[in-house]
C-alpha cells in the first residue's frame, strides 16, 4: 500500500477544519478536566466525612492518653477539611485533562485519521527528500531524521492560537508527536533487524506502524491513565480518609 497524499502541517489542517475537529478537542478535553474536577472535589468530601467518622471514633481514647495530642489533631482536622476536597479537585482535574487529551485524539483518528495522515506526510517527506540514503544512515542519525520528519509533519509548535486553547492544541501536539515518534521509531528498528541491516523499504515502514496504530492506540493512550487513575484513588482515598490514624500514630511516636 502506497501512502496517501497528505499536505504538511497535517496537525494544523485538520484542526482548523472548519470548526470540526477543533470542536472534537473543545468536547473532549475542558469537559473530562471539568467533570473528573468535580468528581475529585466530591470524592475528597466523602473522603473527609469518612476520616471525621473515624477521628470521633477514636478522638476518645487518644484524648484518655494525650489530650494535648487529641486537642490538636482534633484542631487540624479543620484544616484537612478544607485541603483534601482542593487536592481532588486539582489532582483529578489533570488527570481528567490528560484522559480528554486521549480521547481527542482517538477522536481525531476515528474521524480524520489524524494519526496515519501524518504517518502518511512523515513517510512520504522521507521517500521524496531522503530516499534510499535513510537505509544507509547510521541507527542515531536516521532516528534523528525520522524525529525531524515528524516534527515536519505536524507543523509548527507555535499555532498561532492564544490562552488556552492554544494550550490545549500545544499539548496535544505534543502527546501526538510523542506516540508517532515512538510507534515510527520502533518500526524502523524493526525493520532495519528484519532486512539484516540491508535496505529499509518505506512501504513496509509505513504499513508496519498503521498496523501498530490500528491494533494499539486506544491501548497506549489510556493503558498508562488507568493505571494512573487506580494509583490516585488509592493514595487519595487511602489518606484521606486515614489521615487521622496517619497523625495519631506520627504524634504517638514523637511525643
Amino acid at each position: 500500500m502506497q501512502p496517501q497524499t497528505a499536505s504538511p502541517n497535517v496537525l494544523s489542517s485538520v484542526l482548523g477544519t472548519a470548526g470540526g475537529a477543533a470542536m472534537t478537542v473543545a468536547r473532549h478535553v475542558p469537559t473530562r478536566a471539568v467533570l473528573w474536577a468535580l468528581g475529585g472535589f466530591l470524592l475528597g468530601l466523602l473522603a473527609v466525612g469518612v476520616s471525621l467518622l473515624l477521628a470521633r471514633a477514636t478522638l476518645g481514647g487518644a484524648a484518655a492518653h494525650d489530650g494535648g495530642a487529641a486537642a490538636m489533631l482534633h484542631a487540624g482536622r479543620y484544616v484537612v477539611l478544607l485541603l483534601v476536597p482542593l487536592v481532588g479537585l486539582v489532582a483529578f482535574g489533570a488527570h481528567g485533562f490528560q484522559r480528554g487529551l486521549a480521547h481527542a485524539t482517538l477522536a481525531l483518528e476515528a474521524q480524520w485519521g489524524l494519526v496515519v495522515r501524518i504517518v502518511d506526510t512523515t513517510i512520504a517527506q522521507l521517500d521524496q527528500q531522503v530516499g534510499p540514503r535513510l537505509a544507509n544512515l547510521p541507527l542515531a542519525q536516521a532516528e534523528t531524521t525520522l524525529k525531524a520528519y515528524i516534527r515536519r509533519a505536524l507543523g509548527d509548535e507555535n499555532n498561532g492560537r492564544r490562552g488556552l486553547a492554544g494550550w490545549v492544541l500545544r499539548t496535544l501536539r505534543a502527546t501526538i508527536v510523542g506516540k508517532v515518534e515512538t510507534w515510527l521509531l520502533s518500526a524502523y528498528r524493526a525493520e532495519v533487524t528484519a532486512q539484516g541491516g540491508g535496505g529499509i523499504d518505506l512501504t513496509k515502514l509505513r504499513d508496519r506502524v498503521v498496523e501498530e496504530v490500528g491494533a494499539h492506540l486506544r491501548e497506549s493512550l489510556l493503558g498508562s491513565l488507568n493505571f494512573q487513575l487506580v494509583v490516585l484513588l488509592v493514595l487519595f482515598v487511602g489518606l484521606g480518609a486515614g489521615w487521622f490514624h496517619l497523625a495519631l500514630a506520627v504524634v504517638s511516636l514523637t511525643s
